[in-house]
């Protein structure tokens, strides 16, 4: 008689969506875990017979995948959904979004990150990347701690140059914000630097990356410094680009140069690069995007809320055929439902003419995701090794299961398909649709009054 192996998870009888191109899907699959990682992955009977464990998940036919990783997301801003607040142009009837975002302190960033992290875990996800808008970074790593999810962290507003903003945007630099985030290259830098310094410990759940805001709100200055900071670190370099194109012609008119261009020339753009956007980019920028092979995270939503194309051609498509990583990011919920993402890339795509294949939006969201956060390493696909960061659809309904092998209802519905568990790093911190650590209902409570806080304090 063979001894089988003790270890602390085994999740069977799933139909396991790897997050692997080459081996994407296994029926009646099963999943080991022993500590913070994966060790077996596999056929339920294969695995049954070699592992015995405390912790026998049967998940009788439901869903489970790797937890995806939103890599744009503005962290306080997603739970805005609903304020009176204007993006851009403040009018008598709604706040300045400027001036909301200075309202928080550690009380009101600590409510809506966490309330933030729940919706986020709800929808399947099991990390995201602050988008380097959150003033109290400790306060944002403690309910991410608390809860047990993964997330990215870095400086806020890291610029040294707003003059693009004061002239085009003057409502998006005022007086409250400049004196929380000085346009200053020596603040900044020492910003960025305390922020890595959570990657001390190589286990820790909430990690530090380098962020600049971008979008030519960086001198050239800042901009080498800040890319050769992060590539001695060994981390992300990450920067808005290509938002709008407004900003680009601006920006292109500012130094000479696209900014792609520009952060060529600046050695910036490299593969530990992760550009925000790309809306708007020339036949040049691509070309160049496909030499030097940053990751570029899309945000459809955004591009098809600003109606970007097709005045701008959507190149995202021709890209990923030509091999550039690209991931998704949902950047605010003000406008746009958390995960809907994948299901609006394929709208766009196939609006602008290359309509992508039905599961790429779930590679957008596993293994490219972790590519494009420098963490490819230890996240994204389910493979012996990688960082235990599981998730467990509910299967209430035969719509909520399938046996399509390419993912495609993951990227087309995963915002729909209810979540029932959620591992990170080995550990349970979701079972049967609630959090095992916190309450939820709680979370949501102080969520909802810190939100009506910090908007009472804009209107004061």
């Amino acid at each position: 008689m063979i001894d089988k192996l003790q270890i602390d998870h085994l999740i069977m009888n799933g139909e396991v969506y790897t997050g692997d191109r080459a081996s994407p899907f296994i029926r009646n699959g099963a999943v080991g875990v022993e500590g913070s990682r994966i060790v077996a992955v596999g056929n339920t009977r294969e695995l049954t017979a070699k592992y015995q464990s405390r912790d026998i998940i049967d998940v009788g036919g439901a869903i489970v995948h790797p937890g995806m990783i939103d890599t744009h997301v503005h962290a306080t801003s997603i739970v805005l959904h609903g304020l009176p607040v204007s993006t851009d142009h403040p009018v008598e009837s709604k706040v300045s979004y400027a001036d909301l975002k200075v309202q928080t302190d550690d009380a009101s960033t600590d409510a809506l990150v966490a309330a933030a992290a729940v919706a986020l875990l709800r929808r399947g996800y099991t990390c995201f990347m602050e988008a380097g808008t959150v003033f109290e970074t400790d306060a944002f790593g403690a309910a991410l701690k608390r809860i047990g999810m993964r997330g990215m962290v870095s400086a806020p507003f890291a610029w040294d140059d707003v003059s693009t903003f004061e002239k085009h945007a003057p409502g998006t630099i005022t007086a409250k914000l400049m004196e929380r985030a000085p346009a200053d290259k020596a603040t900044v830098l020492r910003r960025l630097e305390r922020e890595l310094t959570r990657n001390s410990d190589k286990d820790a759940l909430v990690t530090g990356y380098v962020c600049l805001y971008g979008e030519g709100s960086a001198t050239d200055s800042l901009t080498k410094e800040a890319s050769d900071l992060a590539q001695e670190a060994g981390v992300l370099f990450n920067q808005h680009q290509g938002f709008i194109p407004l900003w680009e012609e601006v920006e292109t008119t500012k130094h000479g140069l696209s900014g792609v261009e520009r952060l060529h020339r600046l050695g910036a753009l490299h593969e530990g690069t992760t550009l925000s956007h790309m809306n708007v980019m020339s036949e040049r920028d691509a070309e160049l995007i496909v030499e030097s092979k940053p990751g570029l995270t899309w945000c459809p939503n955004n591009a098809l809320h600003r109606a970007v194309h097709p005045a701008k051609p959507c190149r995202f498509p021709a890209l990923i055929k030509q091999g550039v990583t690209v991931s998704l990011g949902i950047d605010t919920t003000m406008y746009h439902p958390l995960g809907t993402s994948g299901m609006v890339s394929l709208l766009l795509s196939a609006a602008c003419g290359e309509r992508l294949e039905d599961s790429e939006p779930f590679y957008m969201q596993t293994a490219n995701a972790a590519r494009n956060v420098g963490l490819g390493d230890r996240l994204g696909t389910l493979a012996p090794g990688k960082r235990a960061d599981i998730v467990v659809r509910a299967a209430h309904d035969i719509t909520h299961t399938s046996l399509e092998q390419g993912g495609g209802l993951l990227a087309l519905s995963s915002f729909s398909l209810p979540v029932d568990m959620v591992m990170v790093d080995g550990q349970v911190i979701m079972k049967d649709g609630q959090l095992t650590r916190v309450d939820q209902g709680e979370i949501l409570q102080r969520g909802l009054e810190q939100r009506r806080r910090v908007l009472e304090k804009a209107c004061a």
